[in-house]
């Protein structure tokens, strides 16, 4: 009898220690009985991270527009708003990841409904950094998170020490041009994007650094480009194939003809995963800035 209590007095200890406590990034509380086997990511944003972190098999359900559907066999729910939580509570999640922004109000509607709701919405380098450990504790590998995060951390850091050592006066002046629709319809990243953080990083001056707007994006015009004269162009493609596309739309436009980045050929096409979200593949993104930047 002595024994039998025992064991079970262990076993409802280990039951227990599995239980905790993490904040998400609204600031809510949010209790976790055991790390999730199933889950449900509302946000293309998040998914990368448990890819990284090997973990990417407990996946029962992504957005319609979520690259990992592409390779994987896995259900889709449909778009980031509204949510179709009839499809959603089909899947029987122990968890549903979401980001923040346009997608908070969902939050309440899930939790109405008894789906337990974890808000991740990462907007810079240190966001991914700290995320990669908060992703690792979320489904019961600490060690594996805060590892991945440190390797990342060094990683980006150690092209930011070398870029470091390059002269100021010596760095290509970057703008980072997303075209909505004309050219004439121009947006860039300043103070606030992990995207400005990232050429700098890389060792490029952003002339878009001294503004910012929503996450560090704003819209701009072409005067700004031409005032800016910058050595490099960064323009985003969105398909494979589409590189030779989006940079003809920047070449071709005539009022940039004289710029120093279309006159010495430094218009660089830039794959738009990259850029779209604040993930681990900040490491390419900044490893590939350098490449074009030296």
């Amino acid at each position: 009898m002595k024994r039998f209590f025992a064991v079970g007095f262990m076993v409802l200890f280990f039951v227990l220690s599995l239980a905790f406590e993490i904040v998400d990034d609204l600031g809510r509380l949010v209790a976790i009985d055991n790390p999730p086997d199933r889950v449900v990511i509302a946000s293309p944003a998040i998914t990368r991270y448990l890819e990284v972190l090997g973990v990417s098999s407990r996946i029962v359900g992504v957005t319609d527009w979520d690259p990992y559907a592409l390779s994987n066999e896995v259900e889709k729910i449909g778009n980031l708003v509204p949510l179709n939580l009839e499809k959603i509570l089909s899947l029987g999640p122990d968890l549903v990841m979401i980001s923040g922004g346009f997608q908070e109000p969902e939050v309440a509607k899930l939790e109405k409904i008894g789906i337990s709701t974890f808000v991740m919405n990462p907007n810079s380098f240190e966001d991914i950094y700290r995320n990669l450990m908060v992703v690792g504790n979320l489904f019961g590998i600490p060690d594996k998170g805060r590892i991945t995060a440190m390797n990342f951390r060094d990683e980006v850091l150690e092209i930011a020490k070398d870029s470091y050592n390059v002269p100021q006066s010596e760095k290509p002046k970057v703008v980072y041009i997303m075209i909505v629709g004309e050219v004439s319809d121009i947006w860039t990243c300043g103070t606030g994007s992990f995207v400005n953080q990232a050429i700098a990083y890389a060792g490029g001056a952003n002339v878009g650094a001294p503004y910012s707007g929503n996450n560090g994006w704003f819209p701009v015009s072409p005067e700004f480009v031409l005032n800016s004269q910058p050595d490099i162009i960064l323009v985003p493609y969105y398909y494979e194939g589409g590189q030779e596309e989006a940079v003809k739309m920047i070449t071709s436009y005539k009022p940039f003809a004289d710029l120093p980045a279309v006159k010495n050929n430094r218009v660089y096409p830039l794959y738009d995963g990259l850029t779209a979200y604040a993930n681990p593949d900040f490491v390419d993104l900044v490893k590939t800035l350098k490449e074009f930047f030296y």
